[in-house]
C-alpha cells in the first residue's frame, strides 16, 4: 500500500518539473518511481528510500548532465527577436547615408529606419547593406 505514496510522490515531482525544467526535479522522480518498484515487491521501508535515494544520485549525476546537454541546447541557439533581429540582416538604402551630414534612412521589411555606416563613407540610395550593429533606433550598416 505504501507504493501509492511513492506514486503519488512520483507524479508531483513530475508535475513540479513541468514548471521549472533543468531536469534536476525529475532526477527524484525517478528515484521515487524506483522506491515504488521496490515496494511493490515487498522490501521494507529501508530498502525503499536506499533505492530511491541511489537511484535520484545516479539520474541527477550522470543522466542529468546528459539531458540538460542535448535536450536543452536550443537554449544556446537563442532566436533573436526584436530589434535584436535586425542584426545580420541585408537592406535596401532608401536615403543617401552621408553620416557627416546625417542624413541616411535604410527601408527594413517596409519600416524606414535611421542608419549610419559604419566607415564613415557615403552610402547612394539603392546599395545594399548589411545591418551590423543597432543602437536605440538607429542602424550601423555597411555595404555588401
Amino acid at each position: 500500500m505504501i507504493w501509492y505514496i511513492w506514486l503519488i510522490i512520483t507524479l508531483v515531482l513530475v508535475v513540479i518539473e513541468l514548471f521549472t525544467g533543468g531536469f534536476g526535479v525529475l532526477s527524484f522522480a525517478f528515484g521515487c518511481a524506483a522506491g515504488a518498484v521496490v515496494s511493490l515487491c515487498g522490501l521494507s521501508l529501508n530498502w525503499q528510500l536506499l533505492t530511491a535515494i541511489a537511484v535520484s544520485l545516479v539520474f541527477f549525476i550522470f543522466v542529468r548532465p546528459f539531458a540538460v546537454k542535448f535536450l536543452l541546447r536550443q537554449k544556446n541557439d537563442e532566436v533573436r527577436t526584436n530589434t535584436d533581429a535586425l542584426i545580420g540582416r541585408k537592406v535596401r538604402v532608401t536615403e543617401t547615408i552621408d553620416n557627416n551630414a546625417g542624413t541616411g534612412h535604410v527601408a527594413v521589411d517596409g519600416d524606414v529606419w535611421k542608419a549610419v555606416a559604419k566607415d564613415d563613407t557615403l552610402i547612394p540610395v539603392g546599395t545594399m547593406v548589411q545591418i551590423t550593429e543597432q543602437d536605440s533606433l538607429i542602424l550601423t550598416v555597411t555595404p555588401v
